[in-house]
C-alpha cells in the first residue's frame, strides 16, 4: 500500500462530525417546522383547546422516520464508509437534542412523555434513529450507483 493509499483509507474511515452534528440540528429544525403547525392546527398535547390528538400522534412517528431518512441521506451522501454508524450517530444526537428541548419545557421530559404516552414517545425516538440509519445506508447505495455509471 502506498502512502497515498494509506492516507485516503484513513480519511475514508474517519467520522464526519460536522455532517453528523449539522444533520442532527437540521433534522430537529425540520421536525419543528413541519410538526408544530400540524399540532397547532389539528391538535397536540399542550395546545389550547385541543382534544383530539389522532392526526398529531400519527404524524409524529411517521415524520420522525421520514425526516430522519431524508436528512441522513442528504447530509451523509458523500460519506464513503461506516454509513450506518454515521446515520446512527446523527439520529442519537438528534434525539438527545430533542430530549434537551423537552427538558427545558415546564414539567420536563416526564410531562412530554405523559402527553404522548410512554410507548409512542419512545417509539418515535427509535423511529428517528432508524430513519437516520436507513437514510444513510440508502443514500450511500444511490451515491455508489451514480459513481459506477
Amino acid at each position: 500500500m502506498t502512502t497515498l493509499d494509506a492516507s485516503s483509507t484513513a480519511a475514508a474511515g474517519r467520522l464526519h462530525w460536522g455532517r453528523i452534528l449539522s444533520g442532527a440540528f437540521l433534522l430537529e429544525l425540520l421536525l419543528f417546522i413541519v410538526l408544530i403547525p400540524i399540532g397547532l392546527r389539528l391538535g397536540m398535547p399542550g395546545a389550547p383547546g385541543a382534544t383530539d390528538f389522532t392526526v398529531f400522534f400519527i404524524a409524529v412517528p411517521v415524520g420522525c422516520f421520514l425526516a430522519g431518512c431524508a436528512i441522513a441521506a442528504w447530509m451523509l451522501r458523500t460519506v464513503l464508509s461506516r454509513r450506518a454508524l454515521h446515520g446512527a450517530l446523527l439520529g442519537v444526537i438528534a434525539t438527545l437534542l430533542y430530549l434537551a428541548i423537552c427538558a427545558a419545557q415546564p414539567g420536563g421530559v416526564s410531562a412530554v412523555i405523559q402527553g404522548y404516552g410512554l410507548l409512542l414517545f419512545w417509539a418515535s425516538q427509535a423511529l428517528r434513529i432508524a430513519g437516520c440509519v436507513f437514510g444513510a445506508v440508502l443514500g450511500g447505495r444511490a451515491t455508489t450507483a451514480n459513481r459506477s455509471i
